[in-house]
């Protein structure tokens, strides 16, 4: 009998893996074939039995013949209901196991499931994958299945030739009998008194095998890799799980010299930050020092592993992004553009390994010092991480929405706000003082002169640039209160053109509809001049403006090498760019107040 997957609690899907956008066109090539250092095997499970009231002590067993840990491995289980499109419906992490002594020593690791967690058949199977993503195993029980998704896709299981059925006694399970230590030396038996985290009955491990020491079998960069992204994260992968001591993994590079890598101390794939961006065409040395890494049984690899590689000149646009770019109309234009741009990869707005504040303090990071930040609004120059909002008192910078989030995504509730695309998009949100982001609110963006009362924000020098006071409108911003349509926040010079793409870029990416990746719904956010249009709604159409102002911004202060810097990096991330940053051309009124066309068409 079947078990409905639908409304029950499965055990969950706890391993999720991020991949950022911009390495996706970093080919990952193998150094060395993918190999276990000893075999890792599904030793016994328990899915069906005859208790009424649904059944009970279902669980998997996994058995690592050389006594490596098993938490970097995983059982996912497939749906068989369509055997020729399984379907995955459960992903769960191994434990790391326990160590066992049957005839030779072993490590066994046990999966628990809740009443009912195992699909009961015809067809459903169970893969195990390792911590690089290789399925080690795909088997089935009552019938073969290939997978339709899930990382067996297009695998084709092994079917198991003994099954549980309704009236199989609870307290059994299938299991592994015979002698050995791979898979290969023991077959499987009829359902018996279960074993879970023992020995199984009739079988016999060989006697202990040699260590085979770990070994790299790819990395991000590859070895001569031309394109690595400015602010790319690096990554090792591999035979075995590791544990990394300090100085496990280097980068040297020719311009910005010795890199600080920031990396977990274990796993099997590892992935290491630079928390900076690289500068563009220099040549780098990623190295895997071998003394400063071991297995669970203290081996290191045989050599250290040096890959050389140049980082992405950073010379514009990559060949073919805007290829399906419509300039025949501004309608044309604009659902083409969006249809270009949208469906980014998106990161929390705090919280995990990479979220919108370790994005921009790798976009806007103070060119004089790779410690530090260069606000946007004062071009002070603050501490990375310790002199966020929130750290201590004193002057701190926190992140604006340059679209304020209230204007069309505010809610921390349903899918438009926090946590999702809008809210957390880079290219929107820049580092700024705290103290002048609360000054601009949710103001529009507008020219506020001295003489219409508008007050002073200074800036500081920085960069070559800033400072001085009094002077309308100098190197200052200014404002005008109250906070909404009423004011108006004026950006300083140097920065109105980014301020103003930053915000066109918004119009263009979000129409309405739905996250192509995720489903979610998004915003339909519109530029305007109409000040009686700009309200805090979460409602669509939402407005921002001045639509004139900006237009104007974007054309007196046109995008320079670190803006174009900045587009960079927040791709090498999201996957996506800001055409107005690459195009600037593309940036006119009758863009932004065109209408949808009957039909939006693509240049083949």
């Amino acid at each position: 009998m079947r078990k409905s997957v639908a409304g029950r609690p499965l055990a969950s899907s706890r391993a999720r893996v991020a991949r950022r956008a911009g390495l996706l066109s970093v080919a990952i090539a193998s150094l060395l074939p993918t190999m276990a250092p000893a075999a890792v095997f599904i030793n016994e499970f328990h899915y069906d039995d005859a208790t009424a009231a649904g059944d009970v002590g279902e669980r998997i067993e996994v058995v690592a013949t050389a006594g490596e840990t098993l938490s970097d491995y995983r059982i996912v289980l497939y749906n068989g209901a369509t055997p020729g499109a399984a379907t995955m419906y459960d992903n769960d992490l191994v434990p790391a196991g326990s160590a066992v002594t049957c005839g030779g020593s072993a490590r066994i690791a046990t999966l628990t499931y809740p009443t009912n967690g195992l699909q009961n058949g015809p067809n459903d199977g169970m893969a195990l994958v390792d911590g690089a993503g290789n399925v080690v195993q795909f088997l089935s029980y009552e019938g073969q299945i290939t997978a339709a998704d899930g990382p067996a896709k297009g695998k084709t299981s092994v079917n198991l030739p003994v099954s549980e059925s309704g009236s199989t006694a609870a307290g059994t399970s299938l299991q592994l009998g015979g002698n050995g230590s791979a898979y290969a030396n023991f077959s499987w038996r009829a359902s018996a008194t279960q074993t879970f985290g023992a020995c199984n009955s009739g079988q016999t491990f060989a006697g202990t095998q040699p260590n085979t020491p770990p070994s790299v079998t790819s990395t991000v960069p590859t070895a001569g890799a031309t394109n690595f992204p400015a602010a790319g994260d690096l990554s090792v992968n591999f035979s075995e799980a590791v544990s990394l001591a300090a100085g496990a993994l280097t980068l040297q590079c020719a311009t910005t010299g010795a890199v600080t890598l920031t990396y977990p101390s274990s796993g099997t794939a590892v992935t290491a930050s630079t928390g900076t961006a690289l500068h563009a065409g220099e040549a780098c040395t990623f190295t895997v020092v071998a003394s400063k890494v071991t297995d669970s049984g203290g081996a290191n690899p045989a050599a250290n592993t040096v890959v050389n590689f140049t980082v992405a000149s950073g010379g514009g646009t990559p060949t073919g992004y805007y290829q399906h770019v419509n300039t025949s109309s501004p309608s044309q234009l604009r659902c083409s553009l969006h249809a270009t741009i949208k469906g980014h990869t998106v990161y929390p707005y705090s919280g995990g390994t990479t979220n919108t504040w370790t994005i921009l303090e790798i976009a806007d990071e103070d060119p004089n010092n790779s410690g530090r930040i260069l606000d946007a609004y004062r071009n002070r120059s603050y501490v990375k991480v310790t002199e966020r909002a929130g750290s201590g008192s004193g002057l701190r910078y926190n992140r604006e929405h340059t679209w304020p989030n209230s204007l069309g995504f505010g809610s921390t509730t349903g899918n438009k706000g926090l946590p999702n695309a809008p809210y957390t998009d880079t290219h929107m949100l820049y580092l700024t003082d705290s103290a002048y982001n609360a000054d601009r609110g949710n103001k529009p963006l507008a020219n506020c002169s001295k003489t219409s009362g508008c007050g002073e924000r200074v800036t500081e020098v920085n960069n070559g640039t800033g400072g001085g006071s009094g002077v309308y409108p100098g190197n200052s911003n200014w404002f005008k209160t109250p906070d909404g349509n009423g004011g108006s926040f004026e950006v300083w010079g140097p920065r109105k053109g980014d301020i103003a793409r930053a915000v066109l870029y918004m119009a263009i990416r979000y129409e309405g509809g739905n996250d192509p990746n995720t489903g979610q719904g998004e915003p339909d956010l519109e530029l305007t001049d109409d000040r009686s249009k700009i309200v805090v709604t979460s409602s669509s159409p939402a407005y921002m403006g001045l639509l004139s102002t900006l237009l104007q911004w974007h054309q007196a202060d046109p995008p320079d090498a670190a803006e174009k810097a900045r587009n960079e990096v927040i791709f090498s991330f999201q996957g996506n760019r800001n055409p107005f940053v690459d195009h600037p051309e593309w940036a006119t009124s009758a863009l932004f107040t065109s209408t949808k066309p009957a039909s939006c068409q693509l240049i083949p």
